[in-house]
């Protein structure tokens, strides 16, 4: 084999193996995605039962709250971004939204974003349930 063609063999061998590295994902954006599935999950119920205690709401103070909840729960949703390299994979049941692209960011900046995310979500969860059990 000719040195022109060995270099080229190597070339082509060396971006064929970055090609690949670059589609293997790390675990920190596994991770993240699964918060991210996770997050959008509880998002989705929260909003299906706000949609239910809002018709039963009896006072105009009880529906203030509930309507209160339910545009933390829009900003929540204005803010969550994607994790890059998974495939978008929740459904669009509970109404129109867009979905962000993860600005230039770390694995792991991705990672504490999604962490975050999740907890914010999971406290207005929690904000909702103990609405939910004084009103009762």
């Amino acid at each position: 084999m000719t040195p022109a063609y060995s270099t080229l063999a190597l070339i082509l061998v060396l971006e064929a193996s970055s090609c690949s590295r670059q589609n293997e994902k790390s675990p920190e954006l596994i991770e993240a995605n699964r918060l991210h599935l996770e997050a959008m999950k509880i998002s989705v119920q929260l909003e299906q039962k706000l949609d239910s205690l809002s018709t039963l709401a009896k006072d105009d103070v009880a529906k203030s709250q509930l309507d209160s909840l339910k545009r933390l729960i829009g900003v929540w949703e204005e803010n969550m971004i994607e994790v890059p390299g998974f495939a978008h994979a929740h459904d669009h049941a509970h109404g129109a939204h867009e979905h962000r692209s993860a600005p230039p960011m770390t694995d792991e900046s991705i990672l504490d974003y999604q962490r975050q995310s999740r907890e914010a979500i999971v406290e207005l969860k929690e904000a909702l349930a103990k609405w939910d059990s004084l009103a009762k």
